[in-house]
């Protein structure tokens, strides 16, 4: 292990990648995995897989159309889709509720006021539950974000990426910058509790002193949330070159030291936050999360279920209409049941990756034995990437968040390793 080790292999923001799901043998009942979840908290996600324009460096599960009747015949399938599975989900409690995509705000007006209707079939009023919409520069205009405003929607995120036009070009984006300046602002000026802005660092002649420039001009609009992503060379998309590992790293580790001088929280390698109070700060390590819409993913216990992903534009248009011709949707078709060994993995990976790290009595209390046993655990500890803490949880340091692509990967087991190797898109 002296050679240099791969800083940005992939965003491990899940677990098992949906690339390890496989179509079930036959439709699998929601039924008995909905009782299993009885009584906990959930979140509501509704999936909106369309963009005007797909960028270069997109892997996401969107496609790019304007096809107003098709939209809205999409639209009416997720209305029946929540019409089915609200009167089963009535043991959860919905605290959240996203609005993602693709780009949400393509909707109009009226279809953005359909989609809040439907998930009042779930009980979910954006007043109520703490509601995200993500949304691009071009479509966060005064009339869809009043509207969202007036909701009672908490958190706007929007994609800029860069405030640069050549790095904008590069990725193969079409806002440009007066389009982002006014985007932003009109966000701003409506005081959203939570206003979210995407950055990417490591695009192919992007230097730290340009990347830096970007970062200054997103904080000049107030936002108390941001992402910053690497850029990665992902199969299907139109990106095939970065900068290196090495040029990356200081580009994020310049991007730390000015959001810690700005009073920012970390709180993984890719959120920073600068809220009032960070009480409500929790680890999504075991959510409980329900899908509406082709590409959307549910988390039921252990059965984690999806639309199957691709990124081949033409594929993405026949998962779309397989997903609108469906009748039944009580049923999941695709997807992957979690062993207790899986479930354990994903444990591990989704509070590692996160700063409160992972409480060593909840681990011990869900899987009967001390992480300390962990030998992962002791090889990271080794590389001084993990640390114990006075209040019983195992953390990633500073170091160890920097490599947290590469240490997420590290859990990930030969089973599903074989099958995210062997998938076709």
């Amino acid at each position: 292990m002296n050679q240099p080790l791969p800083r940005y292999v992939d965003y491990m923001y899940s677990y098992p990648h949906k690339t390890a799901y496989r179509s079930f043998p036959s439709p699998v009942s929601l039924v008995p995995y909905l009782k299993q979840v009885e009584g906990q908290k959930a979140s509501l996600y509704f999936h909106i897989p369309f963009c005007s324009h797909k960028c270069g460096y997109c892997n996401l599960f969107s496609l790019q159309t304007n096809r107003a009747d098709y939209i809205a015949t999409y639209l009416e399938t997720l209305h029946k889709q929540a019409q089915q599975l609200s009167p089963l989900t009535t043991g959860l409690a919905f605290d959240s509720f996203a609005i993602g995509g693709g780009t949400p705000l393509l909707l109009t007006v009226p279809q953005l006021e359909y989609l809040l209707d439907t998930a009042v079939l779930f009980g979910v009023y954006p007043s109520h539950t703490f509601t995200s919409v993500e949304t691009s520069p071009e479509y966060a205009d005064p009339a869809r974000l009043d509207l969202l405003k007036q909701a009672g929607v908490a958190r706007v995120s929007i994609g800029v990426q860069s405030f640069l036009d050549e790095e904008l070009t590069a990725l193969k984006r079409r806002p440009r910058r007066d389009m982002i300046n006014q985007a932003l602002e009109a966000i701003r000026k409506r005081q959203f509790p939570f206003f979210n802005i995407d950055l990417i660092y490591g695009i192919k002649g992007q230097t730290v002193a340009s990347f830096l420039y970007s970062l200054e001009q997103a904080l000049l609009f107030q936002p108390n949330e941001l992402f910053i992503y690497p850029l990665y060379v992902r199969p299907g998309t139109a990106i095939t070159e970065r900068e290196s590992d090495d040029v990356c790293f200081q580009m994020y580790c310049a991007a730390c030291d000015l959001l810690k001088d700005r009073g920012f929280l970390q709180t993984s390698m890719r959120r920073f936050i600068h809220h009032p109070s960070t009480d409500a700060e929790i680890s999504c390590g075991d959510e409980v999360m329900l899908s509406c819409g082709s590409g959307g993913r549910s988390y039921l216990g252990n059965l984690h279920y999806a639309t199957r992903y691709t990124v081949c534009q033409r594929c993405i248009a026949g998962e779309i209409d397989d997903y609108m011709g469906t009748t039944d949707f009580t049923v999941a078709r695709n997807g992957f049941i979690l062993s207790q060994e899986e479930r354990r993995q994903r444990f591990i990976i989704k509070n590692l990756m996160y700063y409160m790290g992972l409480d060593k009595a909840e681990y011990e209390r869900r899987f009967g034995e001390s992480p300390d046993n962990v030998m992962l655990f002791r090889q990271l500890a080794e590389r001084q990437w993990i640390e114990n803490t006075d209040n019983g949880r195992i953390c990633l340091t500073s170091d160890g968040m920097a490599y947290s692509d590469y240490i997420g990967q590290l859990f990930i087991t030969p089973e599903i390793r074989e099958l995210m190797e062997t998938y076709s898109y």
